[in-house]
Order: structure tokens, then C-alpha cells, then sequence
């Protein structure tokens, strides 16, 4: 029997396999430490002038100007914390903004093992696609709250949280991997 490819991977005893074992429990423990903080910090903000900025101005107000980019005849204005025309009042309230799946995301490329130049590009991209498909689901609440409870009950419970942590997710695999390449060419070119 030919032993040869098993010369390669590594066995739970050798320095490589040890490695990626303290690499992996390095990244949870560090993810794990960054997200407990940024969620105390976060959680320290309520009832603040920072989550009435979070909400009101970074969340309503934007929220209002795309559903009437949609359709200007919905008349929707931001009131505070809540979307309101004619025919829906919808409460956005701490929680619905986002912010829970950003500090997740956050988290991890803190956590990761990337150079910090790679982690500010992800932290800043990252943010910036869970800010719009929020945005976007806030939308798709507003709609459907005006047309069909059911299915707002639906999205507001189910479907939009999962839906940006899988995007959030898909992002964060999407990252590390063009961090590992970029890393792995850098090295190669010198």
C-alpha cells in the first residue's frame, strides 16, 4: 500500500494540524468577545440620541424616500420611529434596524485572521449590503402590511432576519476568500 498521500495531511499530532486547531479556537473565542462588546456598546445606546439616529434618521427616514422612489402615491413620510401614509403605520423599533446582523458580520471579520487593511474593507462592505437589503426589507414590510398581514407576519418574523443572516453569511464566505487569495498572491509576488 502506498503510504505517500498520507505523508501529506496532517495527523492531530503535528505542528499544522495544531495550528489550524488554535487558529479555529482563536477565531471563536476572539469573534465571541468582539460581538459580546460590540453588543453591550450597542446595548448601551438605547434610549439614546445614537439609537434614535440608528433608527429614526439611518432607517425611517431612508425607508420612506425608497418606498416613494417605488411608488410616490403611497405618500409616506417618517415620523420618528414609524412609517406613516394614508393606509399603514409601521413602528420600526430597536431591532428591526439592522444592527444585530451588522455587529455579527462585524464580528467575524474582526475576528478573522485577514490584515486590517482586508478587515476595514469587509467591516465597510459588509455594513453597507446588510444596510441595503434591510432597507430593502423594510420596504417589503411596508407593502406587506398594506396588502396582506399574513405574509407580513411571515417576513417581519421569518423570512427577512434569516434572509440577511444567510446574505450576511454568504458575504463573510465571500470575503475570506478573496482575503486568502489576495493574501496568497501578495505573498507569491514577493
Amino acid at each position: 500500500m502506498d503510504n505517500s498521500a498520507e505523508k501529506n495531511l496532517p495527523s492531530s499530532g503535528t505542528q499544522e494540524a495544531k495550528g489550524t486547531k488554535y487558529g479555529y479556537w482563536r477565531f471563536v473565542v476572539l469573534f465571541l468577545a468582539c460581538f459580546l462588546v460590540l453588543e453591550l456598546a450597542y446595548y448601551a445606546s438605547r434610549d439614546t440620541v445614537v439609537e434614535r439616529m440608528l433608527i429614526d434618521d439611518a432607517t425611517v427616514s431612508p425607508s420612506a424616500a425608497l418606498i416613494n422612489a417605488i411608488n410616490p402615491a403611497e405618500s409616506v413620510r417618517a415620523e420618528g420611529h414609524r412609517l406613516v401614509s394614508p393606509t399603514v403605520r409601521l413602528s420600526v423599533l430597536n431591532g428591526c434596524e439592522g444592527t444585530e446582523t451588522i455587529l455579527l458580520l462585524i464580528a467575524a471579520i474582526i475576528a478573522s485572521a485577514a490584515r486590517w487593511k482586508h478587515k476595514l474593507i469587509g467591516v465597510l462592505l459588509g455594513t453597507a449590503l446588510v444596510y441595503v437589503v434591510n432597507q430593502g426589507r423594510i420596504a417589503g414590510l411596508y407593502y406587506a402590511l398594506r396588502y396582506d398581514k399574513l405574509l407580513f407576519d411571515m417576513i417581519h418574523g421569518y423570512i427577512g432576519p434569516t434572509l440577511i443572516v444567510i446574505i450576511a453569511g454568504l458575504f463573510f464566505l465571500w470575503w475570506v476568500n478573496h482575503s486568502q487569495r489576495y493574501e496568497t498572491v501578495t505573498a507569491r509576488d514577493h
